[in-house]
């Protein structure tokens, strides 16, 4: 039995930084123009340099992307793709409806 885990991305600030950049299909320089903050500091922030006013950058990300502040600045775990994160805002929607697909397969 082989206790070696899977390669897994660095969970740094710019690399969760790169990774949302890349799902909005921009680039440095346009998610810099986008969110105001300065490309230069864009830049350093997803290459590990340490950034004055770290803060008021990521407040300006987030006012912008709409990604989560806490997962930005500290990490964790991230949201599978095939799952959405608002069911709690559709009561009676896709949720239940989620459950019963569960529950049948459950039998089969």
């Amino acid at each position: 039995m082989s206790t070696q885990e899977g390669k897994r991305p660095a969970d740094t600030l710019g690399a969760r930084l790169e990774l949302l950049r890349r799902e909005l299909g921009w680039s440095q320089r346009k998610a810099a123009e986008v969110t105001g903050v300065p490309f230069g500091t864009w830049q350093g922030m997803e290459t590990g340099r340490r950034t004055m006013m770290l803060d008021q950058h990521v407040a300006k990300i987030v006012a912008t992307t709409g990604y989560d502040r806490d997962w930005l600045m500290w990490g964790g775990p991230l949201t599978p793709p095939s799952l959405p994160t608002d069911y709690d805002r559709y009561p009676g929607s896709w949720f239940p409806a989620f459950l019963e697909v569960d529950a049948d397969l459950a039998m089969a």
